[in-house]
């Protein structure tokens, strides 16, 4: 009865919007009190959740960001892909999804790269010729990038999570499953863009290109700060966030002098706003997360699993998580379903680091998905269209980015030839 409660009053305030943080606190609220157990768990729980190490890498690759968005770094980076596919047809489409990865490798935040990206190659896009569902399904699709490509605070949030699952391993394991869907992507816009006509660049002779690779010199540094720093064994995680943020703080305030003083409190607050959002939904989702261990759903589901072919349980994962992902929010699905799911991977032979790849790029491409995909929601307005429209336009990249986790899911070796050279 207690479970049942859970789940129902989970699902209702779903349904009728309630934030998805307090959604989980007063669903798990129910449960204990229908089940007869201490109040004071959800606090001891909550606390628990927020106080990983790990979790302050968060604020550090948000304040990154900013610094960034506020600057003009991310000029630089877009300039800097344009130069090298602004020839191709549907240039600026395919400077989208470059640009994007880069981002990524920045940030690992969807919504950061949607929100700030978005604010200037939609419009751009527009100029150019492209539907204005098209740039925003470019967008949405494009910004999945973020939160796969390393360092992603999604990842960060599932290893605290589930255990037995090294971040930097998984950071490793991630980046060719991003550079496969940016390459998948791209080749969608190719072939839509010459169908359509829609426009390229003039070619950007060499020594263009070797400007604007000084020019974005800046900007490409902060993933060798982080990503070289990691696997090189000099930093943490935390570390190299930390690091990255003194990085970006420095080059944006006194090297590029973009980002005045006056601008630090709104990007202090920004990245205030943000990091309480997703450290609350870590608190509050482990709430949750004990309740479903409590009830030993593992041990009950784990059972009948083991009889199935793996084939057939990574499949059944696959469209379980789509599915979830078109309606629940990321950070709160992989704090409540990965430790269900990842045990139960394991337990089939299941390498940590192909599962917990697997996992975390489902839920990512739930983000452009109807009916709550949230990217959709922050492309949409840019563009002035519908998010229906949105959808129609961007099928076709979540369809092709859809494929390549088949591939990830299917083919081990794409998960796991980096870490393994690694040693991880």
């Amino acid at each position: 009865m207690a479970l049942l409660s859970l789940i129902v009053c989970f699902v209702v305030l779903l349904l009728i919007g309630f934030p998805i943080a307090f959604n989980l606190i007063l669903s798990s609220i129910v449960y204990l009190m229908i089940g007869d157990y201490p109040l004071t768990l959800v606090a001891q729980r909550m606390f628990q959740g927020m106080n990983g190490f790990a979790l302050l890498a968060v604020p550090f690759f948000i304040l990154t960001g900013q610094l960034m968005v506020k600057g003009s770094l991310l000029k630089s980076l877009t300039d800097f892909v344009n130069a090298f596919v602004g020839h191709v047809r549907g240039a600026l489409a395919l400077v989208t999804v470059g640009t994007c990865l880069f981002m990524g490798a920045i940030v690992g935040l969807a919504v950061a790269s949607t929100a700030s990206l978005g604010s200037f190659l939609i419009p751009m896009m527009k100029e150019e010729g492209y539907s204005p569902g098209y740039a925003s399904g470019v967008m949405a699709s494009a910004s999945l990038l973020g939160p796969i490509m390393p360092p992603s605070v999604l990842m960060i949030i599932y290893c605290i999570s589930v255990g037995r699952t090294s971040i930097a391993g998984i950071f490793l394991a991630s980046i060719i499953p991003a550079v496969l869907i940016a390459l998948a992507q791209m080749l969608v816009i190719y072939f839509i863009a010459r169908k359509r006509n829609y426009p390229s660049h003039e070619t950007a002779a060499w020594p263009e290109k070797w400007t604007q690779f000084k020019k974005a010199c800046p900007a490409l540094m902060l993933p060798v700060i982080i990503l070289g720093g990691i696997f090189g064994g000099i930093f943490t995680v935390t570390e190299a966030s930390a690091a990255a943020a003194a990085y970006a703080f420095f080059i944006s305030m006194f090297v590029m002098k973009d980002v005045k003083f006056s601008d630090l409190p709104s990007i202090f607050m920004e990245t205030a706003l943000t990091s309480g959002l997703v450290i609350m939904l870590a608190g509050s989702a482990t709430v949750t997360a004990w309740a479903i261990s409590n009830e030993q759903i593992i041990q009950t589901v784990s059972g009948p699993m083991s009889h199935i072919p793996v084939w057939l349980f990574l499949l059944l994962l696959n469209v379980l998580l789509l599915i979830n992902g078109m309606f629940m929010d990321d950070y709160a699905s992989v704090i409540v379903l990965g430790p269900i799911l990842a045990p139960i991977a394991w337990g089939m032979g299941i390498d940590p680091l192909q599962i917990g790849v697997i996992i975390c790029v489902n839920l990512v491409i739930g983000l452009a998905t109807p009916p709550f995909g949230i990217t959709l929601f922050v492309t949409s307005p840019m563009a002035g269209v519908t998010i229906e429209q949105t959808v129609r336009e961007g099928w076709p990249m979540i369809v092709m980015s859809i494929l390549v986790l088949l591939l990830v899911t299917y083919i081990p070796a794409f998960t796991l030839w980096l870490p393994r050279m690694f040693g991880y």
